[in-house]
């Protein structure tokens, strides 16, 4: 008889939903974040002392000393506030279906180019499987309505308002479009560590892989290797499970697209205030390489949508991003490295990476042999207007048809003037064809917003 998995005990959990959203004035948004509570960590010489000789120094002052013009500031705000998700509702009976839950903690990080990271921190106040599963499946949902203080709303209002300062990340038909909302998707990323209890004779690498797969999906319970309909062919379970990373016997991980899941035993116990306990390897360490190869991949969307609109400008900026923040490795110990590399493939970050730099390429192309043609007919007006002996013959005949016409010279020299600029404006605007867009957007913009 299979082993019916709810039936195995958590001993701790972590569970974390990560966002996006965007600010142009950095300073201004750090400002505002610390003015609702927010606060920024001080780090004492033991934890400075270990992160030196574990991180390497690029990754470690991007992500975990903050020092340099790249690298993020970190906020964070610890507060206790109870939570109900309405899971589902029953229109005949008009009852809902709830799923009890707690934040914990609230973290942002804001990078100098605008796009930045937020992260929420929930518990379930009855530690098991089916409610881990419970939570993450409501948690990750924008619009799944939350119950707080007598208040119901949509769960993504409710981050705007209270843990986001006001600031936007999402939009309906009838608002304003905002612009993360074109690329983030209606679904937060899941950062969950299960730690169960410990039990070797039936927690086997079998059972780590099927709950890997069951909250890494936000499925039920039971759901892989099971006889449901939702439950996943061989094939796409192997696929699935090709990612995990498993280099222990009491615990494996498994990078997705849309979540990263770790599920063992004897995970999480160790003092949580220490950088290096086990609870912060997890929570801080391994959380932060999730959240730079989300970074990556968010910048990538970010890019693809703004190529069209000034790919110079935009091909400039991206070189300077890929020197900054494509980090090779980013530590002295190889599992964290392993991870690192383990998200890119997951989040398929180098393959964007090439497709990206390949359509800059083509497009870089594509601009030489405009220029060079624009050039060339550039040189072609100058030959001819070179080619001329002189100039006085012209002004002579100028001067005649004005005298034949009885203008005086000023309103003669004046439309004169005007038809150069007339004539000159489209060769201009041929010849350098993204200052016309920017000049065009910006003027628009100038528009709509009387």
């Amino acid at each position: 008889m299979p082993l019916d998995k709810k039936t195995l005990k958590v001993s701790s959990s972590i569970i974390k939903i990560v966002g996006i959203f965007e600010s142009v004035n950095v300073k201004k948004t750090i400002s505002g974040f610390k003015s609702i509570g927010y606060t920024s960590d001080s780090l004492d010489d033991d934890t400075l002392g270990f992160y030196k000789n574990y991180w390497y120094q690029e990754f470690r002052d991007l992500l975990f000393l903050f020092k340099g013009d790249a690298a993020a500031t970190y906020l964070s705000k610890n507060i206790d506030q109870k939570i109900e998700f309405i899971k589902s509702k029953d229109e005949k009976t008009n009852t809902s279906v709830k799923v009890q839950a707690g934040i914990k903690n609230l973290e942002v990080f804001l990078f100098p180019n605008g796009l930045h990271f937020f992260s929420i921190e929930l518990y379930t106040p009855v530690l098991s499987l089916s409610e881990i599963s419970e939570l993450t499946n409501c948690a990750r949902d924008f619009e799944k309505k939350v119950i707080i203080e007598g208040e119901t709303i949509k769960w993504v209002n409710w981050i705007e308002k209270n843990c986001l300062n006001n600031i936007k990340i999402s939009s309906s038909p009838t608002e304003a479009p905002v612009s993360v909302d074109e690329f983030s998707g209606s679904k937060f990323k899941l950062f969950t560590v299960v730690d169960l209890v410990n039990s070797d004779e039936i927690i086997s690498h079998e059972v780590i892989s099927e709950l890997l797969f069951d909250i890494g999906t936000v499925s039920r319970i039971n759901t892989a290797k099971g006889n449901e309909q939702q439950s996943p062919s061989i094939a796409y379970y192997d696929e699935l499970m090709a990612d995990k990373i498993d280099v222990f016997q009491n615990y494996a991980m498994l990078p997705l697209f849309d979540s990263f899941t770790t599920v063992g035993y004897n995970l999480l116990n160790g003092n949580e205030g220490q950088q290096k306990g086990k609870y912060n390897t997890f929570s801080n360490m391994y959380f932060r390489i999730y959240l730079y190869n989300l970074f990556l991949k968010y910048n990538l969307f970010r890019y693809n949508s703004k190529i069209n609109a000034d790919s110079v400008k935009t091909r400039d900026e991206f070189e300077g991003f890929l020197n900054t923040y494509n980090i090779s490795h980013i530590s002295y110990n190889f599992l964290p490295n392993l991870i690192y590399h383990g998200l890119r493939k997951s989040l398929q970050i180098d393959n964007e990476l090439k497709q990206f730099q390949d359509r800059i390429n083509r497009i870089s192309q594509a601009i030489q042999e405009k220029q060079q043609k624009r050039s060339n007919l550039l040189l072609g007006i100058v030959s001819v207007l070179a080619s001329i002996s002189s100039v006085g013959p012209i002004i002579n005949f100028i001067e005649k048809f004005r005298n034949n016409l009885l203008l005086n010279p000023f309103a003669f020299y004046l439309i004169i003037g005007i038809i150069a600029i007339a004539i000159a404006l489209p060769i201009l605007m041929y010849l350098f064809p993204e200052k016309k867009k920017q000049l065009t957007k910006k003027w628009k913009q100038r528009i709509n917003s009387k």
